[in-house]
């Protein structure tokens, strides 16, 4: 599946786009913080990083791990419990009589 600019989703973020050699060599690392929580409160930290091919000299950026924070962790069993509403029964002959 194709990404914006033509890009494909890299399953090993070491392995280089250009020669395809697993040679890479981290340079730089820093962290991205998500603005928003996920449902169960909790916060994405995303630790990206320059990588440099020791084969062919290629850089490139790319995630190398994502961690989650805080908030409460989901049980496999608990469901999210759904939202109850109230029920509005209407019928149409009452609606079209009233004109």
């Amino acid at each position: 599946m194709a990404r914006r600019g033509g890009r494909r989703k890299q399953k090993d973020p070491y392995v280089c786009p250009s020669c395809g050699a697993r040679a890479g060599v981290v340079e730089k690392t820093w962290s991205l913080v998500s603005p928003l929580p996920d449902k169960y409160g909790r916060i994405t930290v995303t630790i990206m990083a320059v990588l440099n091919c020791s084969e062919c000299g290629y850089s490139w950026k790319a995630p190398i791990q994502k961690m989650k924070t805080g908030g409460e962790e989901p049980s496999k069993s608990e469901e999210p419990a759904k939202r109850q509403g109230q029920v509005i029964e209407l019928d149409l002959d009452d609606i079209l009589s009233e004109d």
